[in-house]
């Protein structure tokens, strides 16, 4: 089931700080409690920063009355399981510049797709709803392979360190493996596909960056996946 995933990747957070592992979410310990309120959160960020192919969908939108007021002829609605848009085709074999927006249609802010295309064929990465046991597709996360688990485990102990350990050198630890997790992804994905271009993790940054500046990893040699 989705829930002893999700169970799984908390307890390999755990571990890795040396922690007390959880049976369940319902726990009444302060580790259930961390790992479930930042798991969708955390799980998502991961999603986001590298285009798993585990994760991965086609769809082809659906154009909105709407248009966009300048720039780009056309708006696309989303996929309500969108995360991250990967590419767009056109039906003929033409790369299309595109954005994602707000737009104002039927009188209320919704995030598009706005292109010159004249339709809109588009790969994404799924987002996770966060319903650990009845998810919106199936148990989105029992098509995790090892790898994206691993991943997502080392990302949360990155996020929990400093509520359950108060070490920020232990933070800046798990983030660097889970940095290099990202690295072998990239390598693996590279194999079994044309390779994709990775953007910058902007959830990495927000939590190695203060007022003062950035934060020096414990470990340099693990930190320089990103």
């Amino acid at each position: 089931m989705a829930e002893n995933v999700a169970v799984q990747i908390a307890n390999i957070a755990l571990n890795n700080l040396g922690d007390k592992i959880i049976s369940a979410f319902s726990d009444k310990t302060a580790q259930a409690f961390a790992t479930k309120d930042r798991l969708k959160d955390v799980i998502n960020s991961v999603l986001r920063a590298h285009p798993w192919n585990c994760m991965t969908k086609r769809d082809a939108l659906t154009k909105l009355g709407t248009t966009p007021k300048y720039q780009f002829d056309y708006a696309y609605s989303l996929p309500a399981d969108s995360l991250r848009v990967l590419s767009l085709k056109e039906e003929v074999d033409y790369d299309y510049a595109w954005k994602i927006e707000i737009i104002n249609h039927d009188k209320q802010d919704q995030l598009a797709l706005l292109t010159n295309a004249t339709s809109a064929n588009i790969q994404y990465v799924k987002k996770y709803s966060g319903n650990q046991v009845h998810d919106s597709d199936n148990n989105t996360l029992t098509l995790f392979d090892p790898l994206l688990i691993q991943a997502c485990g080392m990302a949360l102990a990155g996020e929990i360190a400093m509520d359950l350990t108060g070490q920020s050198q232990l933070r800046d630890l798990m983030l660097g493996k889970y940095q290099t997790l990202l690295s072998e992804a990239r390598s693996i994905n590279g194999q079994e596909g044309t390779a994709d271009k990775i953007e910058s993790n902007e959830w990495i940054e927000s939590r190695t960056k203060s007022s003062s500046g950035w934060f020096k990893p414990f470990s340099a040699s693990t930190a320089s996946g990103v």
